[in-house]
């Protein structure tokens, strides 16, 4: 019997944060709030959440800045 198991990581951009300057890469980008996920799976279906982290993402140069859970919900809510 074959077992296909594994893991996958979902990116969920929550909010666009406006155009500001990123702090690695000195453009002015539109910055973004979002959150990711690791999920187990088997046979391709999503069974538990492994892991999730919050985050600032540039989409010019890719860098993420890890939020905390206090700091994500101010800029969510702002």
């Amino acid at each position: 019997m074959l077992v296909v198991y594994g893991v996958k990581r979902k990116l969920k951009i929550d909010k666009s944060l406006g155009t500001q300057v990123c702090p690695n890469c000195g453009h002015t980008v539109d910055l973004s709030l979002a959150r990711e996920k690791c999920y187990a799976h088997i046979y391709y279906i999503p069974v538990f959440p492994w892991t999730g982290m919050r985050m600032k993402a540039c989409p010019n140069c890719g860098v993420v800045e890890t939020l905390t859970s206090g700091q994500y919900k101010e800029l969510k809510n702002s």
